[in-house]
């Protein structure tokens, strides 16, 4: 099925709850515009319905062969050929008979302790309880969506389809379910083993979700009156069996993949074109102070410099000393 695009892409091909999304902003047409260099590629996006099916997570092997398997359904040739970024991986946590409509904000708002904040809470328009929160943005490394996961599913019409993967048949009562649902950016933020579809492993996804649920934010109950010691507070009880359910999912997995911070100065190029503008700025400035009848040679500015007690050998000094710090921060200086 064709369909409109979204994330930037023209058009999308749907096959069930997987996706993919093609436009015609390629490299080959954009070479020589201004936009030369950002060429995009297809993005392939895999619903539930088709990782319930192909995608089981401990079986890394078959979910690679699987969807490039999808790729050559959608008329891809040869996709092994080219690097596939896991551009986002999301990783829920669904907990069977626990009502969002409990929990206690103040708790998530003064008890949550991490690298994010607890940002939103929003409510049913039907009911006006509490229906979902968030804790980061979504465009960041790392963030984490809380919501009433039955609320979700009805409205969207697949509530059967989920009540079969919670093992709930027609004669199980209904029951709230409230999913814990992490995304990760995992090119973005370059965590080691997970940002190319080729690396991708159990143990990575097991790492992700360690990470997630240990350093990068808990939930914690406040104790003393100093917050800068939120580490030392114990753990919610809601965590704690987070966590136990977790451990025993991964049988007690316990390595931790983090992400990787580029420390190296960038020279992008905004910063060129502001170099390039103040050099020629310069060069006209000199041109007429010196009556020159049109800008001064690059030679000239910087004799002018030299003049105004800018010796190449002060400049030279100030770049050593900048690239101690930058060297230092990238871990190149001794």
């Amino acid at each position: 099925m064709l369909r409109r695009g979204a994330h930037g892409y023209r058009l999308s091909v749907w096959d069930g709850d997987a996706r993919l999304f093609v436009t015609d902003r390629v490299e080959d047409k954009l070479a020589g515009t201004k936009a030369e260099g950002q060429g995009m590629g297809v993005m392939l996006q895999l619903g539930p319905k088709w990782l319930r099916q192909f995608g089981e997570a401990f079986a890394p092997n078959a979910l690679r062969r699987n969807a490039e398997a999808q790729l050559i359904w959608f008329g891809l040739q040869n996709p092994d050929q080219y690097p596939i970024r896991i551009n986002r991986l999301d990783i829920a946590l669904d907990v069977l008979g626990l009502d969002i409509v409990t929990f206690v904000l103040d708790d998530w708002q003064r008890g949550w302790v991490g690298f994010s904040k607890v940002g939103s809470y929003y409510n049913d328009r039907r009911t006006g309880v509490l229906s979902g929160l968030d804790v980061g943005s979504r465009s960041s490394n790392v963030s984490l969506v809380v919501y009433n996961k039955v609320l979700e599913a009805e409205n969207k019409g697949n509530l059967r389809f989920w009540r079969s993967v919670w093992g709930l048949d027609d004669e199980h009562e209904e029951m709230p379910v409230t999913r814990f649902e992490w995304a990760f950016r995992c090119y973005q933020a370059r965590f080691p083993g997970l940002r190319y579809l080729s690396e991708y492993t159990f143990e990575g996804f097991l790492g992700l979700l360690n990470y997630a649920t240990l350093i990068w934010g808990q939930l914690r109950i406040p104790e003393g009156g100093d917050a800068n010691h939120k580490d030392r507070w114990p753990p919610h009880p809601l965590w704690e069996e987070l966590r136990r359910y977790i451990d025993a999912y991964s049988a007690n997995y316990e390595e931790l993949v983090r992400p990787e911070y580029v420390l190296d100065p960038d020279i992008k190029p905004a910063y060129l074109n502001a170099i390039a503008g103040w050099l020629a700025g310069l060069q006209a400035r000199v041109g007429v102070e010196k009556h020159k009848g049109e800008a001064a040679s690059m030679a000239q500015v910087l004799s002018y410099l030299h003049d105004e007690g800018h010796t190449m050998d002060e400049i030279a000094e100030r770049a050593a000393k900048k690239w101690e710090v930058f060297s230092r921060l990238t871990g190149g200086a001794k």
